[in-house]
């Protein structure tokens, strides 16, 4: 591939044609970009070869494709989450990771790169198109895929048919007491999950961070404060938890106690995916863990990421090849981490009777970046109730405890909205009868 060509397809996409023009404004980025999408090729060839991207005209074409892609899955396979996925991993490859802001705790709060903006630009005129009646011409195919229709039996489907994509997307049960129904109801000391997920874990709060140990150091010190933008100092020595949900799960989120709504808002900022490489099949995937896996580590830091702020006059710095190594990067420090700081999110604060506040955090990865928040400041709750959905992809969801919590669910276990996960610390755990 020649590095210095640069693109010449002049999309009818007026966005897409913003970043060709971006691009073409420094040859350095032409170089940057043509990197990008070889190493993205060379990893990664099944997947992309799939949406026919081999230059970067033809990237810049699919992500004008994108933009009305109408949703659809055929009967084994996965679309929705594959289109998603390949935009991502060139975004993602070690020469253009420096011409977007870095995703720490550090820069949460910092005004975005201007490729960062386009990012969620992006995102938010994709999610426009699948609010239109014409995304929502494929959505039988969901109903045909094992992914996805697992359930489909219990999903209410409105008298007037789905409205749109993501009037599907956020759909709910016919049912909910039924389907999902709720885990100790009458007992406070229990903590339901809020949504539909893969539970990753939970990390103490000290001194008001989540302090991340890796052989024993601590590599990140994550002021919760930062996370829940929040002046207040109550946060100091609970507990943080996180889950991930998959393009196949149900998108609603309910409360995992019952309280008064004290706080109800969206926090705008990136969007973001962390793509890898499954070294064993070849094939990319989405990487929802708190810190990247040593060979995800390795491929991004096969070069010096340098951020365009550090070249001269802005445009970038030097030139760089992902094929060249740094032996002297510590490849067992963590990449990306904390990414849940610096994501558009929503954030509900409830106040409950005895055991201190309760943060829902529901996190939009990706184009999911649609938080919509069902309850408002003042309101009360009851464990279980509807308080939020999400709009297409999939996404996470963060709990943060004013007071120490016990678990009851391991990492990388499924877990059904409303389940019970976990008590208050010092208490009792519940058995089914007690549940009930």
């Amino acid at each position: 591939m020649d590095h210095t060509k640069a693109p010449t397809y002049n999309s009818k996409e007026g966005l897409v044609l913003d970043l060709k023009n971006f691009i073409c404004r420094c040859q350095n980025r032409v170089m940057k970009f043509n990197t990008a999408i070889e190493s993205a090729v060379d990893d990664g060839p099944e997947d992309m070869k799939a949406e026919g991207i081999i230059t970067l005209d033809s990237y810049l074409q699919y992500c004008e494709r994108l933009l009305r892609w109408v949703p659809n899955v055929d009967t084994t396979g996965d679309e929705l989450l594959r289109k998603i996925l390949v935009f991502y991993w060139v975004f993602d490859q070690p020469s253009v990771l420096g011409l977007q802001t870095p995703i720490s705790p550090e820069t949460s709060n910092n005004d975005l790169s201007w490729l960062s903006y386009w990012l969620v630009s992006f995102a938010r005129q994709q999610g426009q198109f699948l609010s239109t009646p014409e995304s929502a011409g494929l959505v039988y195919t969901f109903y045909l895929n094992p992914k996805y229709n697992s359930d489909a039996a219990f999903w209410e489907k409105p008298a007037s048919g789905w409205q749109s994509f993501n009037h599907w997307f956020s759909r709910e049960w016919k049912n909910i007491n039924i389907s999902r129904p709720v885990d100790g109801l009458s007992n406070d000391h229990v903590i339901t999950m809020p949504a539909e997920s893969t539970y990753a874990g939970n990390w103490p709060i000290t001194k008001g961070e989540i302090q991340l140990k890796i052989k024993g150091v601590d590599y990140y010190h994550w002021p919760v404060k930062d996370l829940l933008q929040t002046k207040e100092d109550t946060w100091n020595e609970g507990h943080f938890t996180h889950s991930f949900l998959a393009p196949t799960d149900y998108h609603r989120q309910h409360a995992p106690v019952s309280g008064e709504v004290i706080e109800a808002r969206v926090i705008q900022n990136q969007v973001y995916l962390q793509v890898a490489k499954n070294t064993a099949t070849g094939r990319i995937y989405a990487d929802r863990a708190m810190v990247r896996a040593p060979a995800e580590v390795r491929r991004r830091r096969g070069v010096r990421v340098q951020y365009e702020s550090e070249g001269e006059e802005g445009e970038g710095g030097e030139d760089v090849s992902p094929r060249a190594s740094n032996k002297n990067q510590d490849l067992d420090a963590p990449d990306d981490a904390g990414y849940q700081w610096c994501q558009t999110r929503g954030l509900i604060v409830i106040q409950t009777e005895k055991y201190g506040k309760v943060a829902i955090l529901p996190i939009g990865m990706a184009q999911v970046s649609s938080v919509v928040l069902t309850v408002k400041k003042g309101d009360h709750v009851d464990k279980g109730q509807n308080i939020s959905y999400f709009q297409f992809g999939g996404s996470d969801c963060v709990m943060v405890f004013e007071k120490r919590v016990d678990f009851q669910v391991k990492p990388k276990e499924k877990v059904k909205v409303r389940k019970q996960v976990a008590t208050f610390e010092n208490l009792p755990v519940v058995d089914d009868l007690q549940k009930r």
